[in-house]
């Protein structure tokens, strides 16, 4: 659900109201999280701020119910299965899909800036690091058995790219293939990167011929704007993130959250 029109303050419950003034102040800055030259720039950064946030204790939270979710995809497939990694960044994600099934392979693909950094922190026979951007790679068609991207497609501001990328990706489903995302769609200026809803993406791939079978998110955006930048220690940010993940479930775990997680599947040939 876009929202169009910024609420009054009163009408929002309290424990969100702080998250909410820190978001009005964002609506009319500038963000351009969708730049080559910006994602490549943050290759330098320490840790996973590389590619996700500053506060550290809210990365490793995130990166939880991220191993979480992929799990349910990642752990069923059969042995040989290859698994495509799209903006791989730093390595984490397709390190994470390694320890969740060790017998896949892993194509993990991004910018040479952070292909270069992850493949110094990594070390498996699993995974070959490959230095593309999204709409450039399609080496072939029907490679891949599961193709992941964690916030990788929603960074494309322009939408010819976003497309591409999206026809890339079908192309290069195997039948019966399933395309996993957790990435920040919004059609709202204040919390886009592109500004493209998560309907969007499912119209798009639903003309490319795959089916929607799992619509969820993960991070309740008020909270997620409060905290992921905060000084706020570990426990702090402990509970304020379980509380946060609660009032996502009561409220809707797609429309109140950052980044949306959408699961398509290629029909059987």
């Amino acid at each position: 659900m876009a929202i169009s029109v910024l609420p009054n303050r009163q009408q929002i419950p309290h424990p969100m109201r702080v998250a909410y003034s820190l978001l009005r102040r964002t609506v009319s800055r500038k963000r351009e999280y969708d730049s080559s030259t910006y994602w490549k720039s943050r290759a330098q950064d320490e840790g996973q701020a590389s590619v996700l946030w500053v506060n550290p204790a809210y990365n490793d939270l995130y990166r939880v119910r991220q191993q979480e979710i992929m799990s349910n995809y990642v752990k069923p497939l059969a042995t040989g299965s290859r698994v495509l990694d799209i903006g791989c960044g730093i390595g984490v994600v397709a390190r994470m899909i390694a320890e969740l099934n060790d017998q896949v392979h892993v194509d993990a693909v991004d910018f040479e800036e952070m292909v270069e950094r992850a493949k110094e922190e990594t070390n498996s026979s699993q995974i070959r690091y490959l230095a593309s951007s999204a709409e450039d790679y399609c080496p072939g068609a029907e490679l891949y058995d599961l193709i992941v991207s964690s916030g990788c497609y929603s960074a494309i501001r322009d939408l010819d790219s976003m497309r591409k990328s999206f026809a890339n990706a079908a192309r290069m489903l195997k039948p019966g293939g399933q395309i996993l995302m957790i990435d920040p769609f919004h059609r709202n200026k204040w919390m886009s990167r592109a500004w493209f809803s998560s309907k969007q993406v499912v119209d798009a791939f639903s003309e490319l011929g795959l089916k929607l079978t799992f619509r969820s998110g993960v991070l309740f955006w008020p909270y997620r704007e409060w905290l992921a930048n905060s000084p706020y220690d570990d426990t702090t940010i402990a509970k304020r993130f379980a509380a946060g993940e609660k009032w996502l479930h009561r409220l809707g775990a797609h429309a109140w959250a950052d980044y949306k997680v959408l699961v398509f599947r290629r029909n059987q040939a």
